[in-house]
């Protein structure tokens, strides 16, 4: 079920896992000015100044959120690069405090210190900056130090050991000479009651304060990220979104790829670079691992890069992206296009057996920062033999001297490009005006072949190919009745190694496991309910819901990824109902089940909100993400769904529909947030769901949304009386194990003496008792509280 994702961890944080010397290329500088290469040199190796070595005494440094004291100690300032010094040792005592901002942000903190406000002693800190007021701020606390030698000597090994985390966000930060008011700060303090830890002040990303710790499970390194905010001085700007957008934009991509199966890609990528900044010269991009650059150029001419192996432990198992960054001899002018061009190559793909491959560890095959709709023309080069298909819309296609050169151009807009090669079968369907074409090998991944040869079973995905079309085409046909029309003009769907599917636009990558029958899927393992209706019926649909959501309109920050997810499960699940509505009761039950699975750190669904998107894998929790961003996602869309439906007649889905199509109109950047949500869907809310009169949604999206609840509520106390030919009725509902400013809309239901229950009004539940009074029809013999199960619930 999973998309293909660059992940919106803020550059610093994924760094601080380890980031290596790489590979530095040389650029020709202008006159007295050091290379790109030769200044990060100087960044990754330190040198602690011997005459810069002092006692230190009360000394505060404020920056945004960030409050840090110095009261005794000693302090070494490191020898200055290109002029500025970027960093110091500090031994002695210190104190931070950090008071995150939003419900959200406590609640993730207290997760992991115990407390929503960080207050803590520290004994030890290693600074790293670059901001000359705050090497004024320090002399200011200078008093003479004895024997610096043998504190330079105790910390010059760690020093160089810590440099790398920082070494491109330093580099940047000096290279770009735009950037007004606050910059770069890392601080990692030791000595504390809750171990190391880092404090982060980055103006280059777009959560500018975070705080995170590293931390093992079961030999798995996590960096949990403690808190994530915007800085408190934009948080009051008038200019805030200004501020907050992409510091440069990537567009308009000319591909030229030479295949060679089973492993090998040649490459040369051209496309366009806008900053958005004055001032900028070094950009930092995204690269798989697998690939090296051997040529950057820009405009013609030839410019550095610096490629590393940026990162490791847990991350790098999820992503496989390696760190880019361009630096331009001269700052970019602001607004005005940058053509580049690279050339790279590299065992990018990966053989499953049977001759099926796939782009490696998810890794991006092609440069990039991030999903950012551009325009792509495709061009590959492979053995005629093999099937390749990819985004777009195939242009051309020929074969000479048994090479084949497929051309694709996409015919508006995307958010990201991939392709997949293999030996094929090929099925074809239309619905909609909609090309859809399937494409299956005659064998699964050789892990899976050997497993279901055990069993006697032989699957042949190819023969499963004709079905996968046609369920595609239902997909197509349903979701574009309800959303959108489908916004391309094909469908692509082809087989992928492995449990997990991804989508791209026009493109599905759909499971082996999609194309088993249900005696080979018992074969493979798949036993419980869930999975099995999940291969069967929902992650074909869900990857197709993908091409609306995620595909022509994508999540703006890391915090509004659940969106994209959970209504493309939903929408899954909405096909899904129509079919066999015990189906869709099924997929519910799962995920809230999953949810209140017990952890040693309690429930799963504790992680956090799925406002904290790929922040919810941590080592509390190190699979939480999925039960949280997809289950609880997918129940709350149900319940605003259902919500809606009972509001207004509980016959008819016409205003969350309705709001759904404003999310995918009302877009004109392609990007959707949480925010964007909550307006579309007051929009179209009915008086009923005005909590103490007010016309929005807030008590949903502050307690629900940014929260983690799954409460229990009760009916007690419930009294009936006749009055005027109707029955006056009052009681209480009881809710525990909820947040105490939760508020939930409880549908409640009047049953009559025939035993039919109908929908009699919402009562708003937000304390641990909530009294009401109600009207209902005459004859009503008692009350039900949600019998319909539509709230997240115990």
């Amino acid at each position: 079920m999973k998309r293909f994702l660059s992940l919106p961890v803020t550059k610093v944080l994924v760094l601080a896992l380890g980031l290596g010397v790489g590979q530095l290329h040389a650029q020709v500088p202008s006159p007295g000015e050091k290379t790109a290469s030769a200044l990060y040199a100087e960044i990754l190796n330190p040198v602690l100044d011997p005459a810069q070595v002092h006692l230190l005494r009360e000394v505060s440094i404020d920056r945004e959120d960030l409050h840090i004291s110095l009261s005794d100690g000693t302090i070494a300032l490191i020898r200055a690069v290109d002029g500025h010094i970027t960093g110091a040792l500090f031994e002695g005592q210190g104190e931070v405090l950090v008071i995150p901002p939003g419900r959200a942000e406590r609640t993730s903190l207290a997760l992991f210190t115990g407390s929503a406000v960080l207050e803590q002693r520290f004994t030890t800190a290693y600074f790293r900056f670059v901001d000359d007021k705050l090497v004024d701020e320090l002399r200011a606390g200078f008093r003479p130090a004895e024997n610096p030698q043998e504190f330079i000597a105790r910390w010059a090994q760690p020093l160089r050991d810590l440099a790398r985390a920082d070494g491109l966000s330093i580099l940047q930060a000096l290279t770009n000479s735009g950037d007004s008011g606050t910059r770069f700060l890392h601080v990692r303090v030791g000595g504390t009651a809750l171990g190391i830890f880092d404090l982060y002040l980055n103006p280059n990303v777009q959560e500018q304060v975070s705080i995170a710790q590293a931390s093992t499970n079961n030999g798995t390194v996590y960096y949990n990220v403690w808190t994530s905010f915007v800085m408190r001085s934009l948080r009051k700007s008038s200019d805030a979104a200004l501020e907050t957008r992409p510091h440069f934009e990537l567009s308009d991509y000319h591909i030229e790829a030479e295949v060679e199966p089973p492993s090998d890609l040649t490459a040369e990528a051209a496309f366009s670079l806008v900053s958005h900044r004055p001032g900028q010269r070094t950009f930092i991009m995204e690269l798989s691992q697998q690939l090296k650059i051997s040529s950057l150029r820009a405009d013609g001419r030839p410019i550095g890069f610096i490629q590393n192996e940026a990162i490791g432990g847990s991350e790098m198992a999820r992503r496989g992206d390696d760190l880019i960054a361009v630096v331009f001899p001269q700052p970019v002018q602001e607004d005005k296009p940058v053509h580049l061009q690279f050339k790279y190559s590299g065992p990018v793909m990966f053989d499953a057996g049977g001759d099926l491959l796939y782009v490696g560890a998810r890794g991006t095959w092609y440069p990039n920062a991030g999903p950012a709709f551009a325009n792509y023309d495709l061009t590959f080069d492979y053995p005629e033999d093999w099937s390749l298909v990819a985004t777009g819309k195939q242009m051309v296609s020929d074969v000479k001297n048994h090479r084949r050169i497929t051309r694709f151009i996409t015919e508006k807009p995307i958010s990201r490009a991939g392709f997949n090669l293999g030996k094929f079968e090929t099925a074809e369907s239309d619905s909609a005006g909609v090309h859809i074409h399937a494409y299956g090998g005659k064998i699964v991944e050789q892990p899976l072949a050997l497993e279901e040869a055990r069993s006697g079973q032989h699957p042949d995905p190819a023969r499963e190919v004709h079905q996968i079309a046609t369920q595609a085409a239902n997909a197509v046909q349903f979701l574009s009745g309800e959303l959108d029309p489908f916004p391309y003009s094909n469908l692509e769907i082809t087989q992928f190694p492995g449990l997990l599917s991804q989508s791209w636009p026009g493109l599905v990558y759909l499971s082996s496991m999609a194309f088993l029958d249900s005696n080979e899927r018992l074969a493979a393992g798949i036993r419980d309910p869930y999975t099995n209706l999940l291969l069967s019926k929902l992650m074909l649909t869900h990857e197709t819901a993908h091409q609306w959501w995620g595909d022509a309109v994508d999540w703006n920050s890391y915090r509004d990824e659940w969106i994209i997810e959970a209504l493309a499960n939903y929408s899954a699940l909405l096909m899904l109902e129509k079919q066999d509505p015990a189906a869709m009761k099924i997929a519910l039950d799962f995920y809230r089940a999953d949810l209140l699975r017990q952890t040693p750190n309690g429930p799963v669904g504790d992680a956090g909100p799925v406002t904290l998107g790929m922040r919810l894998t941590s080592s509390k929790f190190p699979d939480a993400y999925q039960p949280v961003l997809y289950g609880r996602g997918t129940w709350l869309f149900h319940m605003l769904r259902t919500m809606l439906r009972e509001a207004s007649g509980g016959k008819s889905d016409a205003l969350f529909f309705s709001a759904l199509r404003s999310l995918l109109a009302e877009s004109p950047s392609h990007k959707i947030s949480t925010h964007d949500v909550q307006m579309a869907f007051e929009k179209v809310m009915p008086a009923s769901l005005r909590y103490e009169g007010q016309h929005n949604l807030d008590w949903f999206f502050d307690g629900w949304v940014n929260g983690t609840s799954v409460p229990q509520f009760a009916l007690e106390r419930v009294r009936m009386a006749s009055e005027r030919g109707k029955a006056r009725v009052r009681g209480v509902v009881r809710e525990s194990h909820a947040a105490k400013d939760l508020v939930t809309a409880l549908p409640i239901y009047a049953v009559d003496a025939q035993g039919r229950a109908s929908f009699l009004a919402f009562i708003f539940a937000d304390d641990v008792t909530s009294a009401f009074t109600l009207t209902a029809p005459d004859g009503t013999k008692h009350l039900l509280l949600d019998p319909e199960n539509t709230i997240l619930r115990r």
